[in-house]
């Protein structure tokens, strides 16, 4: 082969993969959207007294984000809430048949949420007593349970009642 005709050839793939590169690269810049989170930290009361363990669970009802966190044996929780409204759901179902300790914690939030739970690993322990709750308050989309969380550290106390 000439080398003359080799020259045009090996610019225009050259080129053609530079372009193809660019646009790969741009293409997948735009994709990945964070979401701000800020700590949440408080109380759950079942008629005026703590819930004895559990976890609560703040879902975005705008862009579909998550997280849950564990109800301690006085009520005192900590969450990592996505920043917006947020809707609350509140479940010991996974203490119910004697267990009283759960140690994963994506175990803990299928069963309280009755679905498949996001990223896995292993998450801080889940113990405490069951105590009846009504059933609307394991969905969060049932429970009635609502907040806005604002940027920054912020209390919120989530009040259960067994009245129907």
């Amino acid at each position: 082969m000439n080398s003359c005709n080799a020259k045009p050839i090996l610019r225009l793939a050259c080129g053609g993969l530079l372009l193809g590169l660019l646009i790969l690269s741009v293409g997948c810049g735009g994709r990945e959207r964070s979401v701000e989170h800020a700590e949440v930290t408080g109380r759950v009361l079942y008629d005026g007294k703590p819930l004895p363990g559990g976890l609560v669970n703040f879902v975005t009802v705008k862009g579909a984000f998550a997280n849950s966190g564990v109800i301690d044996e006085n009520g005192n929780y900590s969450i990592k809430s996505p920043v917006g409204e947020v809707e609350i759901g509140v479940s010991n179902k996974m203490l119910e048949h004697g267990g009283d300790a759960v140690k994963n914690k994506e175990e803990a939030v299928k069963s309280a949420r009755k679905e498949k739970g996001g990223a896995g690993g292993r998450g801080p322990l889940v113990k405490g007593r069951f105590v009846n709750i009504p059933e609307k308050y394991y969905d969060p989309t049932t429970s009635g349970l609502k907040y806005t969380v604002k940027p920054g550290a912020q209390t919120h106390d989530i009040e259960l009642s067994s009245a129907r």
